[in-house]
């Protein structure tokens, strides 16, 4: 597997930011492999991307339009699709049981998506949180609508908050352990499992989800992949949410040895997941290895800025 990932994201390597000294830019091929081959010692198997019907694609979009037209701004199909690949490269294909469950996840995560690109100034509470649980409740089972309702409005009330906030500059420059803290809500995992174990109806990845050990045992692994890609269009746009900011990226060495040591949280994770129950352990191991596989791919990461992730004006 290592090397077919290695081949099909050497093209976005070429593809990726370049510049000065103080970028991930220089350590993306480097950084990749070592990433793949990580996945490759813990998972062992090609990610699967979830097939959808143009039907299906044109359903999601059209519901996604719908929650944000309150906000007054307009997405192209091309940001949506990009927003909705990630859940179709994280979700454990094989494992899949309820479909109009998946959709569901990729509504919410598609808009809550431009909620985290948009400028904060134009976020509207009593606009948006209707708009979700209207989607919750028209995909979803009544008994999980109301988990999926509040890990979406916990998530874009957490973004919101700490978007300047001093305790989110605390929580983010202090040490690894309390950044990771801090992304277990911040990047939306707590969210992601709430959300998502209707798709699988298994009683075990429902308890890990609604107790939230399964977002504390995947939010390292999806933080410090997303950290990695994302460095140089989160250092443009002055976020400080990035584990890499703890380090120097302009010394070689450092960043070698930070590198290193974020490999090793996430190859700890990965062992611990290995003794979940069958189906929590794929669903769990295929959220981090798919994210890495749609996060290589994907336009949102090939530039620091460009029509797929630029801010929302």
């Amino acid at each position: 597997m290592t090397a077919d990932l290695t081949a099909t994201t050497g093209s976005t390597a070429q593809a990726g930011p370049v510049g000065a000294q103080a970028t991930t830019a220089r350590y993306w091929q480097e950084c990749t492999d070592r990433f793949a081959a990580l996945f490759e010692r813990y998972v062992g198997y090609e990610a699967q991307k979830v097939p959808m019907t143009d039907a299906e694609l044109r359903e999601v979009i059209d519901a996604c339009n719908r929650a944000v037209a309150p906000l007054g701004k307009a997405v192209s199909d091309k940001r949506w699709i990009s927003y909705m690949d990630v859940v179709r490269w994280s979700q454990s294909a094989r494992h899949i049981k309820d479909m109009e469950a998946f959709k569901a996840v990729c509504v919410l995560n598609c808009v809550t998506f431009v909620w985290d690109d948009m400028d904060p100034s134009l976020h509207n509470f009593d606009l948006f949180l209707p708009q979700l649980r209207a989607v919750c409740e028209r995909y979803y089972a009544p008994q999980d609508a109301e988990f999926a309702y509040e890990g979406a409005r916990a998530f874009v009330t957490s973004d919101h908050m700490f978007r300047d906030s001093l305790l989110k500059k605390v929580l983010c420059t202090t040490s690894p352990e309390q950044y990771f803290r801090f992304r277990v809500t911040d990047v939306g995992v707590d969210f992601w499992m709430k959300m998502s174990y209707p798709i699988y109806r298994h009683p075990e990845l429902t308890e890990h989800s609604k107790t939230g050990l399964a977002a504390r045992m995947t939010t390292r692994g999806l933080a410090i992949v997303n950290d990695f890609y994302s460095y140089d269009r989160e250092k443009e746009l002055g976020q400080i949410t990035n584990c890499f900011r703890l380090c120097d990226v302009s010394d070689e060495a450092g960043f070698r040895r930070f590198f290193q040591a974020r490999l090793d949280d996430m190859a700890e994770d990965m062992e611990c997941i290995r003794a979940f129950d069958d189906t929590t352990r794929d669903v769990l191991l295929d959220l981090i290895h798919g994210n890495f596989v749609w996060t290589t791919r994907d336009r949102r990461y090939q530039a620091p800025v460009n029509e797929v992730n630029s801010r929302i004006q």
